[in-house]
């Protein structure tokens, strides 16, 4: 099946070798599905996974580098099977979104299309690097101490879910004790569960609970001093507890 046409301009050479680092992506599928993926890049060999942001559950991919400017990437199903295929290439320059500026590029972004095997209907594909980190699929988060990825993403989905219902002790249930908090006017130190309930408001404002909302709970950026959720609007320990950036101040 042929590629969607992609925009005339400058294509990169994306080669890397690092099999135990992982390449966060984040853009679109067609117009309306927002998509989060990991790659690993081993030479001309690549793999990883991807999850629509309305699902929150990771799909196998497999795939393969073409003269350092094409990749193709066959979605797997539960059994290893290919059933959906992204044709892309990568670009030199950002004259979409500008995210990068002028600089030339390697591997930071991938047009192209989406497709399954068993249909005509192709979808466009637009992605941006968002980060990048030491670790494999199986454990993503050993940099910061993690021994179990489940955890941190059940907890990071469960404090994203109580944030969006406003339900405060759940939220509260997810800290790691003393936490400062950015409020209005500062910052203060909560010591209690019942003390971070009693100021739910003043660090959760409008701004602060839209950025959560806006974030993805699963496959996130990590370094040694933990998990970052977003953009740091909350950062988890090793254990799926918040431990940091809780609220930041209104301005």
């Amino acid at each position: 099946m042929a590629m969607l046409i992609v925009p005339l301009i400058a294509n990169a050479i994306c080669v890397k070798n690092e099999p135990n680092w992982l390449w966060n992506y984040e853009g679109s599928i067609g117009s309306k599905y927002r998509v989060r993926m990991t790659l690993i890049f081993s030479g001309r060999n690549v793999n990883g996974v991807y999850f629509y942001a309305n699902e929150l559950k990771d799909i196998q991919l497999q795939g393969r580098i073409i003269n350092g400017v094409d990749i193709i990437l066959d979605e797997l199903n539960a059994t290893g099977k290919a059933v959906a295929r992204f044709e892309g290439k990568f670009l030199e320059h950002d004259d979409i979104h500008r995210r990068f500026g002028s600089n030339k590029l390697e591997c930071e972004i991938i047009v192209g299309s989406w497709h399954k095997l068993n249909s005509n209907k192709i979808q466009s594909v637009d992605l941006s690097i968002d980060s990048g980190t030491f670790g494999t699929l199986t454990n993503r988060y050993s940099i910061a101490g993690a021994q179990d990825d489940s955890l941190i993403h059940q907890n990071a989905l469960l404090f994203w879910n109580a944030v969006k219902r406003k339900d405060k002790r759940t939220v509260a249930s997810l800290i790691l004790y003393p936490i400062a908090v950015g409020i209005s006017n500062g910052t203060k130190l909560i010591n209690s569960p019942n003390e971070l309930i009693t100021n739910y408001n003043a660090i959760f404002s409008p701004r602060y609970r839209k950025a959560i909302v806006n974030a993805l709970p699963r496959n996130m950026f990590v370094r040694d001093q933990g998990v970052m959720l977003g953009n740091g609007e909350v950062w988890f320990n090793s254990n799926g507890k918040i431990i940091g950036s809780l609220g930041y101040p209104v301005k």
